[in-house]
């Protein structure tokens, strides 16, 4: 069944502008990212993911290729923890304390600076996600480094945290597709740099 050609204008417009959206992406601060992530794991800290909506699974996305894909065979996991996965925490804190704090709270009393606060935001806390902002000037008054992931102008958390992905686009569902290209991205590279010591170990043991 062929589409028609509305429908075909359509698709390739979508991916015409997918494509053109990748080759905007900042390559320096992608490799930021991956440093961050890097040295994170390598002193032991502990990673927080957080997002709402769209943004909320690729957060828990995250947290879950960090916890498995990215670790070589017996090798030491990250210490990550996706602050939506606990749906009783998550309601009681947004049911009992101003709903902006609600992952601020999760961190409050355990976040400290050798930690690192991953946030994902289509708008960047721009009139959406007060909660995200809140919780990434939390992570700074405690002296830990933020990552954003964010599209449209980028907002609040494009201008404050340490580290920021910017899709540059009007568009929410473009910024989600993008933030899990870089997502994936992120892991491929985590990954190759977790193996290659990984490897040297193996062959050291054997020696």
């Amino acid at each position: 069944m062929s589409a028609s050609p509305s429908v075909s204008g359509a698709i390739a417009s979508f991916l015409r502008e997918t494509q053109s959206l990748l080759d905007k992406l900042d390559v320096p601060a992608l490799a930021t990212a991956r440093q961050m992530l890097l040295d994170c794991h390598q002193r032991r800290g502990r990673i927080y993911t957080a997002g709402n909506g769209g943004s909320a699974s690729t957060a828990q996305h995250f947290a879950c290729d960090l916890a498995k894909y990215v670790i070589p065979a017996g090798e030491r996991p990250f210490d990550v923890r996706c602050l939506t996965d606990n749906a009783s925490l998550y309601t009681a804190w947004a049911n009992d304390a101003e709903r902006e704090d609600v992952f601020m709270n999760q961190m409050r009393g355990l976040l400290t600076p050798e930690d690192l606060v991953l946030l994902v935001s289509v708008h960047g806390g721009s009139g959406f996600s007060a909660d995200l902002v809140r919780a990434a000037r939390y992570a700074h008054s405690i002296g830990a480094p933020t990552i954003a992931l964010v599209g449209f102008d980028g907002g609040i958390l494009h201008r404050e945290c340490t580290c920021s992905l910017l899709v540059p686009v009007d568009s929410t569902p473009q910024t989600e597709a993008i933030h899990l290209v870089i997502e994936h991205l992120l892991m491929h590279l985590i990954k190759d740099a977790l193996v290659a010591p990984a490897t040297v170990r193996e062959a050291v043991r054997h020696v």
